[in-house]
């Protein structure tokens, strides 16, 4: 099965010059664990709760006062929606990241999680886990 077949849509993206509380309010109003992050529009990075937790709760910053280019991973690791399910957990584990932006002709078009993949292709919790 491809990527493009189990990925979530629509991807929430976010500026980044959006301050970190706007950021926060937004995935607790849409239910998400993650934005990416566009600066000109195209995609450079990702941010997850956890890294908002860790890079400004943890650190006592304002979240007021921090930008999301600040505290996203970058560069962003992305896979293209014609991938594979095993192309997919094979590249989320070997770069230790839970969430892969799904591309098509070179736009983000959705996102899939090691959950999503893991619950299709259980073979690869060692790959992730151990």
């Amino acid at each position: 099965m491809k990527v493009r077949d189990i990925m979530t849509r629509p991807i929430i993206t976010e500026d980044e010059n959006t301050t970190v509380d706007k950021i926060a309010e937004d995935m607790e109003e849409l239910g998400i664990g993650s934005v990416v992050i566009t600066a000109n529009g195209k995609p450079v990075g990702i941010i997850t709760e956890r890294d908002i937790a860790l890079k400004v709760l943890l650190k006592d910053k304002r979240a007021s006062e921090v930008r999301a280019r600040e505290i996203m991973s970058s560069p962003l690791i992305t896979i293209d929606a014609d991938a594979t399910e095993d192309d997919a957990c094979k590249l989320a584990s070997r770069k230790r990241i839970k969430r892969l932006p799904v591309v098509e002709d070179g736009e983000v078009i959705g996102i899939v999680s090691i959950r999503d993949l893991l619950t299709r292709k259980p073979e690869y919790v060692k790959e992730f886990y151990f």
